[in-house]
């Protein structure tokens, strides 16, 4: 019995890996070049990112996914009624850290099926538009 309880646990954190496309949007991240993005997906609101620059320095980081959920509840004489509302995008913040001092931050929004679009900004002034 223990292990039918775990088994939904188990499948909620095993995560499977989902990837991001950065396109260019300045000058500078034209320069700098195309970075690699991978998250893990857990189902849990938030999870590791990795992202592979073009002159190979790995940026290590954590992304988080803010629900956009609303939950009502009325109480009166003949009854009691419940309403919950989901948004159509929840925002969604990530920043990512690298071993020779690049950062990248990005704030987006993500639908419920886990698709969206972030800008994305790194320390040293390149924007991006990512799409994942």
């Amino acid at each position: 019995m223990r292990l039918l309880a775990a088994i939904p646990l188990l499948f909620l954190l095993s995560g499977c890996v989902g990837s991001g496309t950065a396109y260019p949007t300045n000058d500078q991240a034209i320069q700098t070049g195309v970075p690699k993005v991978e998250f893990m997906r857990y189902g849990v609101g938030r999870g590791p990112v990795t992202i592979t620059m073009p002159d190979g320095e790995v940026l290590k980081g954590e992304y988080r996914v803010i629900s956009n959920v609303g939950i009502g509840f009325g109480f009166g004489a003949r009854g009691t009624a419940t309403a919950i509302g989901v948004g159509g995008g929840s925002p969604v913040a990530a920043s990512a850290l690298g071993d020779h001092g690049t950062v990248m931050t990005c704030d987006g929004a993500v639908d419920l099926g886990g698709r969206g679009v972030a800008d994305c900004e790194t320390n040293r002034g390149a924007r991006y538009r990512m799409m994942f």
